[in-house]
């Protein structure tokens, strides 16, 4: 490597650790709060929530039915100023169902963001469990 392409590394190397400790920032204040306000309400509803993967850059939440119906939400910081939620819904009798990934910029990284991605992957989560229910009693109708 030369001496150029050795600075230039060690100086974005400086970029990526200040942009994650912005997410990071983002996490504490924005993300993990919603989570909690989220997993007070939804345990009301007879859901359980956790927290599988809690390290630098990434956060993985679980929201279960049941042991095998449940939604896992990736958020991860991407790049250098985005944030990226992934999610995967599993529904009893139906193979997994990856959402659409969703991005926001740092910036854009609040509260209004973070709710609308638990409110949306939650919905998506219950009309999946709902539709395999649905499924199941059709097939015992014509059986």
């Amino acid at each position: 490597m030369s001496s150029w392409q050795d600075r230039f590394t060690q100086k974005i190397s400086k970029v990526k650790e200040a942009s994650c400790s912005q997410f990071e920032s983002m996490v504490t204040d924005c993300l993990e709060p919603t989570f909690e306000e989220i997993r007070g309400f939804t345990a009301q509803q007879g859901l359980t929530a956790a927290v599988p993967v809690a390290r630098a850059g990434i956060r993985t939440y679980k929201f279960a039915m049941t042991e095998n119906a449940y939604v896992l939400m990736n958020f991860r910081f991407a790049g250098f100023e985005h944030c990226e939620m992934q999610a995967e819904v599993y529904a009893p009798g139906s193979e997994p169902k990856k959402l659409q990934p969703e991005h926001v910029e740092l910036p854009n990284f609040d509260v209004g963001w973070v709710r609308r991605m638990f409110e949306h992957t939650l919905d998506a989560f219950v009309d999946a469990y709902v539709a395999s229910f649905e499924g199941s009693q059709r097939d015992l109708v014509t059986a």
